[in-house]
């Protein structure tokens, strides 16, 4: 039986998996309305786009001006959640079947007030990615073995197996709705401190670019998927955004609001990062990594050599949790 390791972030599933003897990865947009769509059946498009959960049906589409709102604590236990899981494992070009995987939770949903693992949440969280998916005229995944790990810690366990017991990574896992922050210490001996805030992520970005152009535009509307590419685009190819946003003025507010929110966001996560001391190195993951990184550098103080960031921000977590549990290595 294959397994699949599942980073299921609020707005991309990411996927990793052993291919004979190989690592695979791949990365599939939430951008769910909930009703089904037709769809052309292009020679060559095996990517199935209606799903059905429960009763519920779903139809994947990036360009819908109302998609389904996955950028709440909630959505971790959702059918949209089940939903997008099966789609990114379609789209990955995976055998349907019986698999195994193992998935994330936040930390504020992993952990109790205690710091001790959540046993209710977690098995809610089991319970509800065993729930049978249907994509319309396609065979299916059936999900039979799950197991469940902490968000951003797996992320680090490459430095982390390199300090001493004497050091400690703070690792800053900013995602599209949750800010999770851990102690580690060296050797992955033990955690010294979290901290976790359901209201700071990436999502503040993304909904204040489709606030604006709600306000700005009737016809140039986004959903969370669309602004998201926006937001990427604006910080790697502006070429994009030039030619979504026709509109020049709709432009111009649009990167102000990106630049406004993006130094709140900052601010906010620095605030948190206020809370911990005595780590002697810091390390940036999740979708939000490069938004936050100079600041987070700048403000930690940290020598160059300490500080980590890289260039694949997005599969971090779910290489990780692959490392953590085959101890294969790979590059990323």
């Amino acid at each position: 039986m294959q397994h699949i390791y599942i980073d299921d972030g609020s707005t991309n599933i990411k996927l990793a998996w052993l291919q004979e003897g190989k690592v695979e990865t791949f990365i599939s947009a939430n951008s769910f309305k909930r009703e089904f769509s037709f769809a052309f059946g292009i020679e060559g498009n095996n990517v199935p786009v209606n799903f059905e959960c429960e009763g519920a049906q779903f139809s994947y589409d990036e360009v819908a001006a109302q998609t389904e709102r996955t950028t709440e604590t909630r959505y971790q236990y959702s059918d949209i959640n089940v939903v997008a899981i099966h789609r990114a494992l379609h789209a990955a070009g995976l055998t349907p079947g019986e698999i195994s995987v193992t998935v994330t939770l936040p930390l504020s949903e992993y952990l109790d007030n205690q710091n001790q693992p959540n046993k209710a949440n977690i098995e809610k969280k089991k319970n509800s990615i065993k729930r049978a998916v249907t994509a319309q005229d396609k065979s299916n995944f059936v999900i039979t073995k799950v197991k469940v790990l902490p968000e951003s810690i797996p992320a680090g366990i490459d430095v982390l197996h390199s300090l001493n017991t004497d050091e400690s990574m703070l690792i800053v896992d900013l995602g599209g709705t949750t800010l999770d922050i851990s102690q580690v210490k060296g050797r992955m001996t033990g955690i010294s401190q979290v901290y976790c805030d359901p209201l700071i992520g990436v999502s503040m970005v993304t909904e204040a670019i489709s606030v604006v152009m709600g306000a700005e535009s009737t016809t140039q509307k986004a959903n969370s998927h669309v602004a998201e590419k926006l937001l990427i685009s604006y910080h790697t190819d502006k070429s994009y955004l030039e030619r979504i946003l026709f509109n020049e003025a709709l432009r111009s507010k649009v990167i102000a609001r990106i630049q406004e929110t993006e130094k709140a966001l900052c601010k906010r996560v620095l605030e948190a990062i206020n809370r911990f001391s005595m780590y002697t190195h810091v390390m940036c993951v999740g979708g939000g990594a490069h938004i936050v990184a100079n600041a987070v550098k700048e403000a930690t103080g940290v020598p160059n050599a300490n500080f980590h960031v890289s260039d694949n921000v997005q599969f971090d977590l779910v290489l990780g949790m692959l490392t953590l549990q085959e101890g294969v290595s790979h590059d990323r």
